[in-house]
Parts: C-alpha cells; structure tokens; sequence
C-alpha cells in the first residue's frame, strides 16, 4: 500500500498504523527507533508538527514502512539512489 505523506497528521498516522501492523506499544517502537515515547506519541497524534527528516525516516523504517520519494517531476526513488 502506497501512503503519501504531506503533512503531519499523515505521517502520524502512517505511524500509527505500520505499528500496529508490526504489533509494537508506542514505547518499544520508541525504544527501537531511539526516540522517547513522547516523541513517538506527539507525532503519532499529529501534535509535532516539526520533526527531523533522519528522525523521521528512522521511525517509518522501525515499523517497516518502504520510502520512496517523489520529486515534483513525479519520478520517484528510494533513499540512497540517485
């Protein structure tokens, strides 16, 4: 399943449900990703509406989200490829 995210309120629930699908509590999900159950919290809920982009895709990849990212030409790639 492809999620875009645009905006906090995506990302939060990309988290959301990728953890559930893995069978992770918010806090071994923080535990693993190195990020405090707060934090974890606050953007599963859309309420960290800033967040670093290293951290951010260390969360997605925790609970086993695939990255691509798309360019406004609309081509898309993984992390690392050029």
């Amino acid at each position: 399943m492809i999620r875009h995210i645009h905006d906090s309120m995506d990302l939060g629930k990309t988290l959301r449900e990728c953890r559930k699908a893995f069978g992770l509590t918010q806090q071994e999900a923080a535990q693993l990703t190195g990020v405090s159950t707060r934090l974890w919290s606050e953007c599963e809920n859309g309420k960290r509406t800033q967040v670093g982009f290293d951290t951010a895709l260390r969360m997605l990849q925790t609970v086993g989200a695939d990255i691509y990212l798309e360019t406004r030409r609309g081509r898309s790639s993984k992390p690392g490829m050029s």
